[in-house]
């Protein structure tokens, strides 16, 4: 999951529309309930992709990535929901899908969704529809971490929780191999209006671990989001688990918070599930029989 500014856990509330409550009953649970039960569907037949649990992505469930794109011919879709639970309550839920149309190259489009009920009042919409380019540059080798970049575009959307202008976003990536573990950083600047919550700076680090031959990941990350005209930072800690449950599918589960909001004596905490399926479009995938008669 990985909008440019729509990351609703971090874009305030924009210019000139009212703070909103959520019904978390019934509104959480339809959107955990929905991801659960695509996790206990059928597997359905064997496809030609295989979805990985060391892949590190935005908010699947931490928000920093690491530097790789899915593999060529590779496609994978990603379906997830939060919920903000503390001092202020939201949810929401995203939907992605991306492919590795070229080589070390990862294309994907994104949309996000809201249900929001304040003072009795049903409030829906589209919050933003993106997409992504992600490249990567430069695999790693013994002396030097893999290197990448990924630049974002967001439309506006539709209804009241919509994004009211485009937005744009540049960010490099690196990831480096430690032993079993692998740290990652990022560094990037959106580019948004001031009613969609301005432009700013966003930097971050990550760490992943496997755990053992179990197909488990560990994941933790801190980043920061630093508006470019001032104003007040953010800082986010983070940390989830990420499980491969066969040769396609992956669910991650994560908790996070803001170490800003904590400080000034509000407590907030984000919860987050999602599932990927990863799969291949066999006239995308065929390959010729081998030996091949006509080579030689």
């Amino acid at each position: 999951m990985n909008p440019v500014a729509a990351n609703r856990r971090s874009t305030p509330t924009p210019v000139g529309k009212p703070p909103v409550q959520v019904d978390r009953i019934s509104r959480t649970g339809v959107l955990l309930t929905a991801v659960i039960l695509a996790t206990l569907g059928p597997t359905g037949h064997r496809l030609s992709a295989q979805e990985g649990f060391r892949s590190v992505d935005p908010d699947r469930p931490i928000f920093v990535e690491d530097a790789y794109a899915l593999a060529l011919r590779e496609w994978e879709f990603e379906l997830g929901a939060r919920a903000e639970l503390g001092d202020r309550s939201g949810a929401g839920a995203l939907a992605e899908l991306k492919a590795g149309l070229f080589r070390n190259v990862q294309i994907g489009i994104e949309l996000e969704a809201g249900l929001e009920r304040p003072d009795g009042e049903t409030i829906t919409g589209i919050e933003g529809v993106g997409g992504h380019v992600l490249v990567n540059l430069r695999r790693e080798t013994r002396t030097a971490p893999a290197l990448g970049v990924r630049i974002d575009g967001l439309a506006p959307g539709a209804g009241d929780l919509g994004r009211e202008d485009w937005g744009i976003g540049l960010k490099a990536l690196a990831t480096r191999t430690v032993g079993r573990s692998r740290l990652h950083a990022n560094a990037g600047v959106v580019v948004a209006s001031d009613t969609d919550g301005g432009s700013m700076m966003r930097l971050g680090v990550a760490w992943d671990r496997a755990m053992g031959l179990s197909s488990r990941s560990l994941l933790a990350d801190l980043y920061a989001e630093i508006p470019t005209e001032g104003g007040r930072s953010r800082l986010w800690a983070e940390g989830g688990l990420r499980v491969q449950l066969d040769n396609r599918r992956v669910l991650d589960l994560g908790i996070a918070t803001r170490l800003d909001e904590w400080e000034a004596g509000e407590a907030n905490v984000e919860l987050v599930i999602g599932l990927s399926t990863a799969f291949g479009i066999p006239a995308f995938t065929r390959v010729p029989v081998y030996p091949d008669p006509a080579i030689p």
